[in-house]
């Protein structure tokens, strides 16, 4: 478990800055619906895990009395402090710690939002448990991430093609999981919006810095997929033979902590 979570800190800690500036990250529609999944009173404390540039946190920021993102590594957190100085941002605080074993007491939180960061927690029914725990009754679980398709070949291709791509990844679970995990933890769970997140393949790859020899996997698993998995995955190629653009299937997911 921690050589697991070392590898995460090591991935993030290479380029911070790439993941404070990617749009994937810096937009999205996911985003504005995520603010307003909640009426907002300007009275939430808000918890942002694996935080990452900030992005999250200061999107809620102008619209609730606090907000806070943690993240695992040290690096990110320096640039989502950086960040939240060049964007005037007063009511955020940015802190390194794990989603698996959080520094706050229970029921400290009216709103917990996690976006593209729960496929890299080693133990992330650990972490949904302590999410459940620092939110207060009736307070709010939103989480965006992609997820694996209940089909075990398609979960298979691309939780191998995603752990090929960045080996800090651990799986993307199902949403069949997601509901499992939810309703472990007192979490009422629903579906807000689902979607799929295109990725041109040049600038995925470089941004995880992956070696030439695992790129050179993942294009044999793309160039032999399944016509399911190409139809699934949007799955391209440019006139060279080259992969050109796919997509991952995305979900923003809603828990309500009840007794």
């Amino acid at each position: 478990m921690a050589d697991a979570k070392n590898t995460v800190q090591q991935q993030f800690a290479k380029h911070p800055e790439k993941y404070r500036d990617e749009k994937l990250f810096t937009a999205g529609q996911e985003l504005d619906v995520m603010v307003k999944a909640v009426k907002l009173t300007g009275k939430e404390n808000v918890l942002d895990i694996g935080t990452a540039a900030g992005h999250t946190a200061l999107a809620f920021a102008p619209s609730v009395k606090n907000c806070i993102g943690v993240d695992i590594t040290e690096e990110m957190v320096k640039v989502a402090i950086d960040y939240a100085k060049e964007r005037g941002c007063e009511n955020v605080t940015f802190l390194q710690a794990d989603a698996e074993t959080l520094p706050f007491p229970d029921a400290m939180f009216d709103i917990v939002t996690c976006r593209y960061a729960a496929h890299h927690f080693p133990n992330v029914r650990k972490a949904v448990k302590e999410i459940s725990r620092v939110l207060k009754n009736g307070g709010h679980f939103l989480l965006v991430d992609h997820y694996a398709p209940e089909d075990k070949v398609l979960d298979h291709f691309i939780n191998k093609v995603n752990k090929l791509r960045d080996p800090s990844q651990v799986r993307e679970s199902s949403l069949s999981e997601w509901r499992e995990m939810f309703a472990e933890n007192s979490l009422h769970y629903s579906e807000r919006l689902k979607w799929n997140l295109p990725l041109e393949y040049a600038s995925w790859i470089e941004r995880a810095s992956t070696s030439a020899e695992a790129q050179k996997e993942i294009i044999s698993m793309l160039e032999n997929a399944t016509p399911l998995c190409r139809e699934t995955f949007q799955i391209t190629f440019n006139e060279e033979g080259v992969p050109q653009d796919f997509c991952l299937k995305a979900v923003l997911l809603h828990g309500v902590k009840v007794d």
